[in-house]
């Protein structure tokens, strides 16, 4: 399999917050809808392509934008040709063969959607945005922060920097993870990337090695539109669409605690949004409380799913929390803003918003009557205990 590196980035990327939502249309131009050409027919994906997608994930995770030369071939060592990092020697050497044996990728069609609940980790690269190295190693330009503790290239995120992205230093220092990087201080990144790194003498970009759940690096190339990591993730995506999409769903009501960062602008009644990245939901309001605190545009999505829906699943069988009766939603699912109302959580104001799950392409209709009733009144929200015993992933669910 080749992975085509490409810089193209839409302008998603400057928004915030762990799940954005994006106008219906959004679709269309995309780099999810360019790589993945989606018309409403779920597509299966062969033994062999679901572990050339992983392979090259892995890699791209890593990888990506620290090089843009073309054709890179996967080798059969399971590493993207020339990548030249260290991070992945941290990983276990025979984590190829064990998405087979241990997941059943390719032979379980429940295997990806496992491996996306369970604690699997992978590595990222993250680039500071506000400063480069001179060949001398000296920060440029002189007296740009950077935390205490970091050792540039190597694998850790330093001590001083908060575990999320959305909060404190991070939002100044760090691109987002999988944002393109652009307009460094005294680096020609355009350049930089172009070149044989090894033999650059110029300023160099500064970054570390971080590990972060599969699920969430998965999630952040889709809210961020990425094309190189979707180059290499679509085997994996266009899968869990397929299993997502082998049955319809009985309907019902259902919460998610979530972070839309500025995208809470284009929330209007009446307004068709996407969700670019695959949605967690639950039956119960208190787990879905819990994922909200310090989020940035904090919001309760209360979801109503008429019976017989197709673009969503119940996962409850094999979540790591099964008394959150979890549902998932396809990548890019669509959805109709109903009501917008508010609420306080320990005091801080939260915005709740009403949404009527659709069909991802806006084809099949829905008659009124299979939608739920039964929504709780914001008065019953507020008053519901927030749970605080979550699983391993959703206790990571606001850090990017």
């Amino acid at each position: 399999m080749v992975v085509i590196w490409s810089k193209e980035q839409d302008q998603l990327h400057k928004r915030n917050g762990e799940s954005p939502f994006v106008p219906k249309d959004f679709l269309d131009g995309s780099n999810f809808q360019r790589l993945y050409q989606g018309h409403g027919e779920p597509r299966r994906v062969s033994a062999k392509g679901l572990a050339e997608s992983f392979t090259c994930a892995v890699n791209a995770f890593v990888q990506h934008y620290w090089t843009c030369r073309e054709d890179f071939e996967i080798t059969a060592d399971h590493q993207v040709e020339g990548s030249g990092h260290l991070a992945l020697d941290e990983m276990s050497p025979k984590w190829h063969d064990d998405l087979v044996d241990h997941y059943g990728v390719g032979t379980d069609p429940e295997a990806v959607m496992k491996l996306y609940t369970s604690a699997t980790m992978v590595v990222v690269r993250r680039v500071f945005k506000n400063c480069s190295l001179e060949p001398d190693g000296t920060v440029y330009p002189p007296g740009a922060e950077l935390p205490s503790g970091l050792q540039p290239g190597h694998l850790g995120r330093p001590m001083a920097l908060a575990s999320t992205d959305e909060v404190g230093q991070a939002t100044r220092m760090l691109f987002r993870l999988f944002q393109c990087p652009e307009n460094i201080p005294g680096v020609n990144y355009d350049e930089f990337i172009q070149s044989d790194i090894a033999a650059w003498t110029g300023r160099k970009p500064v970054h570390f090695f971080e590990r972060k759940p599969f699920y969430r690096a998965l999630n952040c190339a889709l809210s961020q539109d990425a094309p190189n990591v979707l180059k290499a993730l679509m085997g994996i995506i266009m899968d869990m669409n397929f299993f997502i999409n082998s049955s319809k769903h009985k309907g019902g009501v259902f919460y998610s605690g979530v972070g839309l960062g500025e995208s809470m602008d284009i929330v209007k009644v009446g307004a068709k949004l996407r969700m670019p990245r695959f949605l967690s939901t639950t039956t119960e309001i208190r787990f879905a409380k819990s994922r909200i605190a310090d989020k940035v545009g904090a919001a309760l999505l209360v979801v109503r799913v008429p019976e017989g829906f197709w673009g969503a699943k119940s996962i409850k069988s094999f979540s790591s929390c099964p008394e959150e009766e979890e549902t998932i939603f396809c990548a890019h699912a669509l959805f109709e803003v109903e009501r917008i109302s508010s609420f306080k959580v320990q005091g801080k104001e939260v915005a709740r918003i009403d949404l009527i799950a659709l069909d991802k392409y806006d084809a099949i209709q829905y008659e009124p009557s299979a939608y739920p009733g039964g929504v709780p009144t914001d008065l019953q929200v507020e008053s519901a205990e927030a749970d605080a015993t979550l699983s391993h992933r959703h206790l990571e669910e606001d850090q990017e």
